[in-house]
């Protein structure tokens, strides 16, 4: 006789443009994963993953989730990375009343009943960075993105915040995934002979480590301009040169530096598995948190229906690597501790700034004038 399971979907895409990312959130959840069935599962059920694998395509994902919700049976979906693929999934787990726990940063604005955003929102790392850039390098900015929805909306709302501020942007460039070096340098040539502070990054994947790379042959007169990413993390670092990293900066609420207990046996149980050479961030974080959270819903409530765990997961806590990981109850989304974090030679970070306490999400804005008085 088959033992009963509890089952969870797995949303991601293992190849294409966003795999550096979307991989890094597999390995939180296989993580998650593996912790929670050595030690029983969820009351005796082992945890099962539904692993579907849209390849990069937003309509797949849409298709993937449909599935996962009717055919396959599954009440919540860990999964999405980018605002696009997302977008295609909330109707559908709206429309099949499942949940979707979402792992990434984006650009806020938006509220489900059916989805609980583990991703920081602008409040929680654009206001952070703007103010640490204006007070230690200047209001001078450059702004670079991957042609997403969320760089867009990310920079409309670095424009109003500059704006407001008596920042400068010099310049504003989007461009399409698989960037090559030579469409980069030019842009990022003239951010630097325009005397641009720093670059604000919301270039994602694979194209990020093109974009440092390039960053790093480019001429800067001995000046240092840190790229500014609210995107890239220890997995995108991983993959370039130790010259091309260092001494740019991410707005992000979690560091595999982070020195607190639980966050070292985390790294521990990351290098463990997946190389001793390999440090975790942000996205492996956010879904072992989402997963440990979804596995306690499970348990409070008997039952792995969405009916049953949504009214468990709004208000939910735990106590994680990155220190208490709150779903606040007005809005589904993440409370989250901001930290600022400079790339070292040896690929991670080096924290240089942290809130002094958690920040509750904003995703509307509505707490903040965009005038910043640094």
């Amino acid at each position: 006789m088959m033992m009963e399971t509890v089952k969870l979907g797995m949303l991601f895409s293992q190849t294409g443009p966003m795999a550096v990312t979307e991989n890094a959130h597999i390995q939180g959840v296989l993580i998650a994963c593996d912790e929670i069935n050595a030690k029983g599962g969820i009351d005796g059920r082992p945890l099962e993953l539904v692993v579907a694998d849209p390849a990069g395509d937003d309509a797949r994902y849409e298709e993937l989730a449909t599935d996962l919700l009717l055919r396959q049976h599954v009440g919540a979906i860990v999964g999405c990375c980018l605002s696009s693929s997302r977008k295609r999934v909330v109707p559908v787990v709206e429309r099949y009343n499942g949940v979707l726990l979402y792992p990434s940063v984006y650009e806020g604005f938006e509220y489900s009943p059916n989805v609980i955003y583990g991703g920081a929102v602008p409040n929680q790392v654009i206001v952070p960075m703007l103010e640490y850039l204006f007070a230690n390098h200047g209001k001078r900015i450059g702004l670079i993105g991957s042609d997403t929805l969320y760089a867009r909306e990310i920079n409309r709302i670095v424009n109003e915040f500059l704006g407001e501020s008596g920042g400068t942007v010099i310049g504003e460039c989007y461009f399409p995934f698989a960037t090559s070096t030579n469409r980069f340098a030019p842009t990022l040539k003239r951010f630097v002979d325009e005397a641009a502070d720093a670059i604000i990054s919301t270039v994602v994947g694979e194209d990020s480590v093109t974009l440092y790379d390039t960053f790093s042959r480019v001429e800067k007169d001995g000046r240092a301009v840190p790229i500014a990413s609210l995107t890239t993390t220890e997995s995108e670092l991983h993959r370039m040169s130790p010259g091309a990293r260092t001494g740019h900066l991410s707005s992000l609420p979690y560091f595999g530096s982070l020195d607190i207990p639980k966050n070292r046996d985390f790294v521990d149980a990351f290098q463990k598995r997946y190389g001793t050479d390999k440090t975790p961030g942000i996205y492996t974080e956010v879904c072992y948190a989402l997963v440990h959270i979804f596995a306690d819903a499970v348990r409070q409530t008997g039952d792995a229906d969405s009916d049953a765990i949504l009214p468990v997961l709004s208000g939910a806590v735990f106590k994680g690597p990155g220190g208490d990981r709150a779903i606040d109850l007005d809005n589904n989304h993440f409370v989250l501790r901001p930290m600022i974090g400079r790339a070292s030679e040896r690929g991670g970070f080096d924290i240089v700034w942290k809130s002094p306490g958690a920040v509750r999400p904003d995703p509307y804005l509505v707490s903040y004038d965009r005038s910043l008085a640094v």
